[in-house]
């Protein structure tokens, strides 16, 4: 069976009161295998109790968002998808996420999601932040091929623990010079 595309919308009642909605082609809705409103109905819960335990998550306050935040909500949305990859497609999935959530754009969404899926609680520390995180996640696939992500999730951590993590720009070139010895050949 083929994964149905769904979009999360929200909708402005004539009263004013703002409504999320999950929206789908007629011709897909019958497409679906089984019980449609019950598999629908399972489909709206799920993404809508993600929301609700992301918001107890998630600091309003943009300033006190820790790293270990954004790695639970990560987590939260890969595990969400990896639920219902096999029968649902969402097809606005970054900018619902970016609205419901209230993240901040597309690039770090994608991280966020990222961070959830390659990161393990143990690899997470609110002494690095977040933006460091977003740094080593732009290698994280070539480190992976040449068995250097551990590793390096290791050294980032232990900088945070000893409060010898570099600023954001010295890390950058660090992972930058790791990255060039790599694409030449050397570990």
């Amino acid at each position: 069976m083929e994964r149905i595309p769904v979009k999360i919308i929200e909708l402005t009642t004539p009263n004013g009161e703002i409504i999320k909605e999950i929206k789908l082609n007629i011709l897909d809705y019958y497409s679906i295998d089984g019980k449609i409103p019950t598999k629908i109905k399972k489909f709206k819960k799920q993404y809508f109790d993600l929301i609700k335990k992301s918001q107890t998550i998630m600091p309003k306050e943009k300033s006190k968002r820790k790293s270990s935040h954004f790695w639970q909500i990560g987590k939260l949305l890969y595990d969400f998808n990896k639920s219902i990859e096999s029968q649902f497609e969402i097809t606005n999935f970054t900018q619902a996420v970016i609205r419901d959530f209230d993240l901040y754009g597309t690039r770090q969404t994608a991280a966020i999601l990222q961070l959830g899926k390659e990161f393990s609680k143990k690899d997470i520390s609110d002494n690095v932040s977040f933006s460091h995180y977003l740094e080593l996640l732009f290698i994280t696939k070539m480190l992976n091929e040449n068995g250097l992500l551990e590793k390096e999730k290791e050294r980032l951590l232990a900088m945070g623990q000893n409060n010898t993590l570099p600023t954001l720009l010295v890390y950058r070139k660090e992972l930058r010079v790791i990255s060039k010895k790599l694409k030449s050949g050397g570990k």
